[in-house]
């Protein structure tokens, strides 16, 4: 189960806290081009691969499931 979680904690701390912002203030359309944006700048600039799919379904997840829809 812990490693559904591996890709929000392959963000760096403060693009942890953007993500969690976007996602209380903004539309699921905005999140979902940060998360791909994002992605592709760890790609290039850190050589790290993030699966943005992965990604914006776990926070998803996590959304439901506090909101108590799971």
């Amino acid at each position: 189960m812990e490693n559904e979680k591996l890709e929000f904690f392959k963000l760096d701390e403060i693009d942890r806290k953007v993500l969690l912002w976007l996602l209380a203030h903004v539309s699921q359309k905005s999140v979902v081009a940060w998360i791909d944006y994002i992605a592709t700048e760890y790609r290039h600039g850190k050589s790290v691969t993030i699966d943005s799919d992965r990604l914006f379904a776990e926070m998803q997840d996590e959304i439901l499931h506090k909101s108590g829809e799971i």
